[in-house]
């Protein structure tokens, strides 16, 4: 084991602080450049595409948002409705709608 960590040890004293691997001269000064012209990608302008996107996101978002308002008023409006004919059949007593439904019959 002893002898396996200075075989490691000599490897290492043979390399060195040497760096095995080395860039080329003003190789990132032009990066984007050269992949540009190797993929043949062509920029689009985003100074027109920006703002049209931003105006489709707040219609998005204005129809999303009005939706959700809508169907929170719809449910609250079904919850009241039914709250109300609970309330109003709370105050007409069972004599009363016997009465009511007896005479509908009769005519």
């Amino acid at each position: 084991m002893n002898s396996m960590k200075k075989q490691d040890n000599n490897r290492i004293d043979k390399i060195g602080n040497e760096l095995p691997f080395s860039v080329p001269e003003n190789y990132f000064e032009n990066f984007a450049q050269q992949i540009e012209n190797q993929i043949g990608y062509k920029s689009i302008n985003h100074r027109f595409l920006k703002p049209w996107m931003y105006i489709a996101a707040m219609f998005v978002g204005v129809i999303l948002v009005g939706q959700l308002f809508f169907s929170v008023y719809q449910k609250n409006s079904v919850n009241n409705n039914e709250n109300y004919e609970s309330y109003v059949l709370s105050q007409v007593d069972e004599t009363a709608l016997m009465d009511y439904y007896v005479d509908e019959s009769t005519k």
